[in-house]
């Protein structure tokens, strides 16, 4: 008989999710929608509901693996061949290639965005400004662990919430044509950088393999997968809410206007309805945090699913040197004040490009009976995972080779 868990037991047992959130809602959410917005007004939210959605289905898969199996995504996979050498190498060297390529590119793009928005705010240089970011997520990640970060990420999450919602219905868009963005998928010409975009900046491989990490630690035991499933639900509402917002906003206040979105503190803008000669600061200050909490999350995916991966110690020197390589990485591209669009709209297509494979490795641990038991994906899961896979790997390797073009 499955154990009933009050709303208020399920509340103070929220935590691994809110970390996959804060790590989207960071520069590169907030430029990409803003440019959308900007550019195309409402015609792109379906985008945003179909990778939350998506995003959703297939962290449950990876909290179920952690919480019934004890196992990652990785591990699960290997574990469904046991007797293959060659695959387990193979599935090693995917998610390192994967982990690496795309940690270090939002990281990037996550300390030059948070980078720009402190020297805006302060009036310090941009080196400056990136150092002191760079330090505190130095700090962070090399004293830190998931679960010491899980409520200071959910607090986080929900004051963006907030903000961004509040904003948007202050301007009062147009309630029809936004439904019409949300619930009819549309293509304007020139938008699928854009459109691919947004999927890239929600649905991040890399956050799907600390998921089931994290939910391992957390949770054993099929009476806590309805405690999951709240927590993903939950906190995936809270960044569809923030991003949808965000493009509302901006496809409201800023669409027809010729803003060039170069910047990710250009989305100050779209809060000057409400805020006044205010937005700009509050701009500046949003777009540190949000860079500053993508930051320490980013480098905290490499830093442990490295440590399980070669079985090393995660408050050890070596998981502290994989983290803390990502953050110094992160940290000179931003002192030398790289452009952080191309930084940004290279790292999503990169890991749009990457998300297919661990997703199919997602699958195939979500399906390994031996493994799951009962808990194995049924029809209705494998056929919205797969519907996730072939869509994402069809726009990830679309959308790279119109980046790489691009730039």
């Amino acid at each position: 008989m499955k154990e009933k868990r009050s709303l208020k037991s399920r509340l103070k047992n929220l935590g691994p999710a809110a970390i996959v959130t804060s790590a989207f809602i960071g520069p590169g959410t907030i430029t990409t929608a803003t440019l959308a917005g900007v550019n195309y007004q409402y015609d792109l939210l379906w985008a945003v509901v179909f990778s939350c959605i998506s995003l959703a289905i297939l962290m449950e898969m990876a909290s179920r693996i952690g919480i019934i199996a004890n196992k990652d995504i990785v591990e699960a996979a290997i574990e469904s061949f046991p007797r293959s050498k060659v695959w387990a190498y193979f599935v090693k060297i995917l998610v390192i290639v994967t982990v690496v390529t795309v940690a270090f590119a939002f990281e990037a793009g996550n300390l030059i965005g948070g980078a720009l928005g402190l020297a805006d705010a302060t009036g310090f240089t941009q080196w400056f400004s990136a150092l002191i970011l760079g330090l505190l997520a130095l700090i962070a990640v090399i004293k830190g662990t998931a679960k010491t970060l899980e409520k200071m990420m959910l607090i986080f999450v929900s004051g963006m919430g907030i903000i961004f919602v509040f904003t948007m219905l202050f301007v009062k868009p147009d309630i029809g044509e936004v439904l019409k963005g949300i619930f009819i998928p549309t293509m304007p010409e020139g938008s699928a950088i854009a459109t691919i975009a947004l999927i890239g900046t929600t649905l991040i491989g890399i956050n799907l393999i600390l998921h089931s990490i994290t939910s391992a630690e957390k949770w054993q035991g099929e009476k806590y997968l309805a405690d999951s499933r709240f927590d993903i639900n939950l906190n995936v509402f809270i960044g569809a809410l923030v991003t949808i917002a965000i493009v509302v906003t901006s496809g409201t206040v800023l669409f027809g206007t010729g803003t060039n979105v170069n910047s990710p503190i250009v989305f100050s803008l779209q809060l000057e309805p409400i805020l006044g000669s205010y937005a700009r600061i509050f701009g500046d200050i949003g777009i540190s945090i949000a860079g500053l909490s993508s930051a320490i999350a980013t480098p905290l995916v490499m830093k442990v699913t490295f440590s399980r991966i070669f079985h090393w110690d995660e408050k050890g020197s070596k998981a502290k040197l994989a983290g803390g390589s990502v953050v110094v990485f992160g940290t000179i591209f931003a002192m030398f004040g790289t452009s952080p669009t191309q930084i940004i709209l290279l790292a999503q297509a990169n890991s749009g490009f990457f998300l297919p494979f661990v997703a199919i490795l997602l699958m195939i641990g979500a399906n390994n009976k031996q493994l799951m038991g009962e808990h194995k994906n049924n029809l209705l899961q494998n056929i919205l995972g797969s519907i996730s896979v072939l869509t994402t790997l069809g726009l990830g390797i679309w959308g790279l080779i119109k980046v790489l073009i691009q730039l």
